[in-house]
Parts: structure tokens; sequence; C-alpha cells
């Protein structure tokens, strides 16, 4: 049995440019830029990956949630979702849509990595946690388990399953490429992830490693192909000058061997998916 990758789209989010990519320096400095923008982008999707192993089936990430765009979801103190437009049909939560392609999330989901737990990443919890494991990494939870902070940055712990506590990812495995450890997902070694932060403290890619092609999910590492080639971070990150290092990280290890690369905000991502794309870095 091979692996098989799905990728399924929570809606769409249209965000102010700045948001996007800014040069990196100062971040308070960032951030009141991104505040004070006006602009719109077109719609960019909200994927979230199922990824079929013969140990089971895994998910990357979760999605956004309808529910998002009901009033009081969210804080009205959180300052960033005044900065964001969403589109999300009632049928487009994850749980919604694992059933319909005949997948059941309370029995079917060996277990789920997040890469960082803001809400358009996060917002599936409901529909999965305590049937499967959730895993993030050990910084991430340390930084995003503080509320206050968590929301600020971009999560909503408020819509968070009640004694919400993930599982944190080991870091036991092999070194691969330009990692000197990795996070095991699965037994055979095919299935696992990799530090790449910057966006936020201890965000994670997933490696998937097919018989042909390996397979690179980065989250929000970079928002597209075309930025990760360029180096080009994004605009409201927690530490700029450490989400550049994890891109150059990101196309040294793509350097190595044939690598596909699957933002989780990019639409191309579906047909590089479906074309095996293989991604050649160039030097900035």
């Amino acid at each position: 049995m091979s692996i098989n990758i799905r990728i399924i789209e929570t809606g769409s989010i249209r965000v102010r440019p700045s948001l996007i990519t800014q040069p990196p320096g100062n971040v308070l400095l960032r951030r009141l830029k991104f505040l004070s923008d006006r602009q719109w982008t077109d719609p960019i999707p909200i994927y979230a990956f199922l990824i079929t192993h013969p140990e089971g089936n895994f998910l990357f990430d979760l999605g956004e949630t309808p529910k998002c765009i009901q009033k009081g979801y969210f804080p009205w103190w959180q300052v960033g979702q005044y900065c964001v437009s969403m589109d999300i049909k009632p049928d487009q939560g994850l749980g919604s849509q694992l059933r319909a392609q005949g997948i059941d999330p309370e029995v079917d989901i060996r277990a789920a990595i997040v890469s960082h737990l803001h809400s358009d990443h996060a917002g599936g919890l409901p529909d999965i946690y305590g049937k499967a494991d959730v895993f993030v990494s050990q910084s991430h939870w340390d930084a995003f388990q503080k509320p206050f902070y968590a929301t600020m940055e971009g999560a909503n712990p408020s819509a968070w399953p009640e004694g919400f506590a993930p599982s944190i990812l080991k870091p036991d495995g092999p070194a691969i490429g330009p990692w000197k450890f990795s996070y095991p997902i699965t037994k055979d070694g095919k299935i696992l992830a990799v530090d790449t932060p910057g966006h936020v403290p201890g965000h994670v890619s997933l490696i998937i490693i097919d018989d042909d092609v390996t397979y690179l999910l980065v989250g929000d590492a970079a928002y597209s192909l075309e930025l990760l080639d360029k180096e080009m971070v994004d605009g409201i990150n927690s530490d700029p000058y450490v989400a550049l290092e994890s891109q150059k990280m990101i196309k040294e290890f793509c350097s190595q061997r044939p690598v596909v690369v699957l933002p989780s905000h990019e639409y191309d991502s579906v047909r590089r998916l479906e074309a095996k794309e293989v991604y050649q870095p160039s030097k900035p």
C-alpha cells in the first residue's frame, strides 16, 4: 500500500498584503504596518491535509471552522480578526468533509500533526480531539498554552475543546537533510515532522517519503512556493530572521532530493500534488 495525500479546502481567506510578506526587521513595526494596511489580497485557500498510510489515516493541520464567521467566535479584543475576511461554507468544516469522503473523524483518524495553533490551522480541533492524538512541538505548546499570548498571536483558545492538552512530538527521530533530528510519526520512518520556526515559536513542517518522491508540507513556513524561492518571509511573524533561516533549510533539503512542496495557503498546491511537480530551488 502506497501513501496517498488528499488536500481538504476548509474555505478561503482574504488578508492584508502586508501579512503575506514584509522585509525582515523590527517585529513591532511590521505588525503596526499590518494593522494600518487597508488593502486586501485575492482569496487564498485554507488547507488541511489527509495522509493515508499503511499505519492509518493522519492529518496535517485541521483548517478553519465555519463557526469563525459567527459574531463572538473570537474575543472582541483580538485585533487580528478585523484584518482578515473569511469565506467558509457550513459544509466546509473538517469533520463534514471527512465524513463526505467516507472517513469517520471519531474512528478513522490515527493522529493529527498541527504545524501551529493559529485558528486557520486548528479550527477543526473539536472535530477530532479526544478521538485521535493531536501533536504539536514542545516549544510551541510552551508558548501557546498561555491564553492571552496565544489569542494575540492569532489562535483562539476559547474555541479549543475543554481541557485541551495536545500530545507532544518527541525529538528522537533521525537527522534528515539539514535538520539534526526529526519527530517520527510512523514506525516505518516514512512520515516525520521537522522544526521550521519563525512564523511562530515551535512551528513544524511534515515530510512524507513516498516510493518515488518526497513531499514537504510546510504549513505557514512559506505562503507560496514563489515566496519561498525568493526567501520572502511572511509579514507579521514572531521572528523574521528565524523564519528566513527555516526557509533556507527547506530550500537546502529540496536541493538534496526530489521534493514536492505544498504550502497550506496556495491554490497551486493542488496542481503540484496531482502532477508530483518537484521544486527546483534557485538562489535568491
